[in-house]
C-alpha cells in the first residue's frame, strides 16, 4: 500500500497527529481537513485512495460530506465517531460509508481496517488499457442486470445507485447462485478482515440492496435470508 494517499477529515488535533503518524509510519501519504468545507476542497484536489471520516465537524456534519462524495466516487469512507448507537452506525452506512469506527479505538485495528479496504478499492477503480478493453460481462436475472465489466445495476432498464462495498456484495453474491454464506463468511470476503468487525454491517448493506433492486413488493426477495445460516442470491 506504499504511496496510497488517505484523507483525514477530523478537528481534534491529537486525533489527527495520531492518525497521521500511525499512516505514514505504514507508509501512506497523508491530507487533513479540520472542517467539512475544507475536506471537500481537498478530496477534489488530493484524489485521496481513502477517507477516514468523523461526524461531528464545526460546520458540516459527515453524513453531509459522505452524501456529497457519493454523488462522484466510489472511494471508501471509513467513519470514526464516538457517537456508538446502533442508529448512527446504520445511517452512516446506509448513505454510502464502507465502515464504521468508535473512538476511542486502537490504531492497530484501523491500520487493518484501512489495508483492507485499500486492497479492495482498485476493484472499483481499475480502468481498463485502451488496448485491453474490459469484457462485456453481464448477468441477467428477469429484470435485473448486473454488468460487472463497467460496475452498473439497472432494474427494468433503469440505473441503480449503489455504494461500492453494496456493489461489491451484490457482484459476489450474484456471481454464487444459490450459494449459502455467513453473515462472518461475507464481512471477510467483501470487506477483508475477521474478528474485528461487526456483522450488522452485512445485514445494513443486504438491506439497502433489497430496496434498491426491488420493484415488486409481491415479488420473493432476490438476495434471501436462510435463517440460522446466512444468505444466499436466488435466480
Amino acid at each position: 500500500m506504499q504511496g496510497k494517499k488517505v484523507l483525514i477529515v477530523e478537528d481534534d488535533t491529537k486525533i489527527q497527529q495520531l492518525l497521521v503518524l500511525y499512516l505514514e509510519k505504514n507508509g501512506y501519504r497523508t491530507a487533513v481537513a479540520e472542517r467539512g468545507s475544507e475536506a471537500l476542497r481537498l478530496f477534489e484536489s488530493e484524489q485521496p485512495d481513502l477517507i477516514l471520516l468523523d461526524i461531528l465537524l464545526p460546520d458540516m456534519d459527515g453524513y453531509q460530506i459522505c452524501q456529497e462524495i457519493r454523488n462522484c466516487s466510489n472511494v471508501p469512507i471509513l467513519f470514526m465517531s464516538c457517537m456508538k448507537e446502533a442508529d448512527n452506525i446504520i445511517q452512516a452506512l446506509k448513505l454510502g460509508g464502507d465502515d464504521y469506527i468508535t473512538k476511542p479505538f486502537d490504531p492497530n485495528v484501523l491500520m487493518a481496517r484501512v489495508e483492507a479496504k485499500l486492497r479492495r478499492a482498485p476493484i472499483f477503480r481499475r480502468v481498463a488499457p485502451a488496448e485491453e478493453p474490459a469484457p462485456a460481462r453481464t448477468l441477467v436475472f428477469d429484470d435485473l442486470e448486473i454488468d460487472l465489466a463497467n460496475y452498473r445495476v439497472a432494474v427494468g432498464g433503469q440505473p441503480v445507485s449503489l455504494a461500492a462495498k453494496e456493489l461489491q456484495l451484490l457482484f459476489f453474491l450474484a456471481q454464487h447462485p444459490s450459494q449459502v454464506f455467513t453473515a462472518q463468511e461475507l464481512y471477510t470476503r467483501i470487506w477483508g478482515y475477521e474478528d474485528v468487525g461487526d456483522y450488522r454491517t452485512v445485514m445494513t448493506h443486504v438491506s439497502n440492496i433489497r430496496k434498491k433492486i426491488k420493484t415488486d413488493s409481491s415479488a420473493p426477495e432476490r438476495i434471501q435470508n436462510i435463517r440460522g445460516f446466512g444468505y444466499k442470491f436466488n435466480v
